[in-house]
């Protein structure tokens, strides 16, 4: 695989792109939808193919296999959500399962393996004048003065 294909791959995705959720806790984790990492295989290397693994039932989780191949090389990534969700959510736990696990085959390509490295995506948001990020950090510096602040009372 060539390296300027690699390179198109692993960039990171312009602020707008990325969308967050609450960890436990009330932190943030700022992540891609699978929307766009699709539109990024397509702009990037448009004849890539995808297949999946029937569904598994697992414990408590569906379990799915996807392997993705670009250029004649293939990756291979897991991915899985409850099966059994405590709440109505959006798509069935199959969907997730399969999204998830796309998204996961799609990072042994290099897409998305920067958001592992969240204090680099909200620098790279902040720098595009994305005030979500921002707005995340500055909450995350309170968190850890109020962490600071149990663990070594005054």
């Amino acid at each position: 695989m060539k390296t300027e294909l690699l390179d198109q791959l692993k960039a990171p995705f312009p602020a707008a792109d990325h969308q967050d959720r609450t960890l436990p806790g009330g932190g943030k984790w700022f992540f891609i939808p699978w929307q766009q990492i699709r539109k990024r295989l397509n702009e990037v290397c448009p004849d890539w193919s995808v297949s999946y693994s029937d569904p598994v039932i697992v414990g408590e989780y569906v379990v799915v296999r996807c392997q993705l191949t670009i250029e004649g090389l293939t990756r291979e990534g897991v991915g899985n959500d409850k099966a059994y969700p405590e709440k109505q959510t959006y798509g069935t736990p199959i969907e997730r399962a399969i999204a998830d696990a796309f998204k996961n085959a799609a990072e042994q390509f290099g897409v998305g393996a920067y958001l592992d490295n969240q204090e680099f995506v909200v620098k790279h948001m902040q720098k595009q004048g994305d005030g979500r990020a921002y707005a995340y950090s500055d909450v995350r510096q309170q968190i850890r003065t109020r962490l600071a602040s149990v663990k070594n009372p005054s």
